[in-house]
């Protein structure tokens, strides 16, 4: 039997727009297929937005390593200006880190407040609103949920209430909201930034940290980072790196990110088995039509490559329609997430609970060709046995009966 009269067969047993169990029971094979990748894409997209928004937006806003202690000023100049001299260090900035009190009204609450001078603050520039924050003695910036929770808006004045000696013992320290840094992220829940000049007379507290921050080009290379720079510093000075503040929250993700992932290439192999049961069912309604091939001359590898083309077509057709819907929800899958939101009326994700605030999507080409071509080969080994189970059909017994 030639192969155009094999692939004509499996194209009309596979895709005939007529009303035959054989053609109905592939198409459902087909949209059990394609619902399956396209959700697996879909989801895969969402938990990729998740894994990016942590390495470019998350990471990119806290240190990735830091030093520090109380050494004295030189100690620091000298430790700046050697880690400036090496090419695997995009940033150094120094940075003072104390305990306060924050008190609005009659409300207080405990809060952390860091010192950072203009040139750190360019770090947040693209997520602060306004844009263009004038970094003066009495300046602060806040979060945008840690603002919203204390009911306070641009030109307010806050009251800090931090710890110390001498004559900074327990000072008021009375700041001006310039501007809301809105990233998204769970750091709009505890942001609290002011001019490091202000906070130097608090230095002699024992809640008061001084330190500089390492902002690196690899910022998977942080670890042996800290170790390389434990063995740099005095051993009073305490040297951490992003993986111990945020680690876990990154393995997290990527442990979600592999678990759901392999949930859904199981929905995936359940649909292959889909595949198996109607390849079966339609050797059961084809019988005859096989008996009578195989009776005009047709060879058993005939009747198993009709089967096997048919299992390839229902894949084929499966992932391609399956990869349009996975893209088209993912690329919507923001807009739907803000539409149930409206419709809740209560936000899907808290910064208080979840890191973002929002649905990341990150559409990688990799996972839609990974997932077609996982599917289209399941699709044609699930064809084995209904292929091995046509080849075998006695002809002159199917043909009696």
């Amino acid at each position: 039997m030639p192969w155009s009269l094999r692939w004509s067969i499996a194209l009309r047993q596979t895709l005939d727009p007529g009303k035959g169990l054989s053609a109905f029971l592939s198409r459902v094979s087909i949209v059990g297929m394609a619902l399956a990748i396209a959700l697996l894409l879909a989801v895969q997209s969402v938990m990729n937005g998740f894994d990016r928004e942590m390495r470019e937006r998350i990471l990119s806003l806290v240190p990735h390593v830091q030093v520090t202690g109380t050494g004295a000023p030189h100690q620091w100049r000298d430790l700046t200006a050697t880690l400036e001299q090496d090419p695997a260090v995009f940033a150094v900035r120094p940075f003072i880190r104390a305990d306060a009190l924050l008190m609005r009204g009659q409300s207080v609450s405990a809060t952390q407040l860091t010192g950072v001078d203009a040139t750190a603050l360019s770090q947040y520039a693209r997520l602060l609103s306004p844009a263009q924050v004038e970094w003066s003695a009495d300046s602060l910036v806040l979060g945008s949920a840690l603002a919203s929770r204390l009911g306070l808006s641009q030109g307010d004045r806050v009251t800090f209430i931090l710890p110390g000696e001498g004559k900074a013992a327990h000072q008021p320290l009375n700041l001006r909201l310039s501007g809301v840094l809105d990233s998204g992220t769970e750091l709009d829940e505890s942001l609290a930034l002011a001019h490091l000049d202000v906070l130097e007379p608090f230095l002699s507290g024992s809640s008061t940290r001084q330190g500089v921050a390492v902002q690196l080009y690899d910022v998977f290379s942080a670890s042996r980072w800290r170790w390389e720079l434990i063995q740099m510093v005095p051993s009073d000075l305490r040297v951490t790196d992003w993986r111990m503040t945020h680690g876990n929250l990154y393995t997290a993700i990527q442990l979600s990110r592999d678990l759901i992932g392999l949930i859904l290439f199981i929905v995936i192999f359940v649909a292959a088995f889909n595949v198996v049961s109607s390849l079966m069912l339609v050797v059961t309604d084809r019988r005859k039509a096989v008996a009578m091939l195989m009776a005009l001359g047709s060879r058993g590898s005939d009747i198993t490559a009709i089967f096997f083309l048919q299992g390839g077509l229902i894949g084929v057709v499966g992932a391609v329609f399956g990869t349009v819907l996975g893209f088209g929800l993912a690329v919507a899958a923001p807009d739907l997430a803000v539409m149930l939101e409206r419709w809740l009326e209560a936000p899907l994700l808290q910064t208080d609970v979840y890191p973002l605030a929002f649905v990341p999507v990150d559409i990688r080409w990799q996972d839609f060709a990974t997932t077609g071509a996982v599917a289209i080969g399941l699709s044609i080994l699930a064809a084995t046995l209904p292929a091995l189970r046509a080849a075998s059909l006695p002809i002159a017994e199917t043909l009696t009966h």
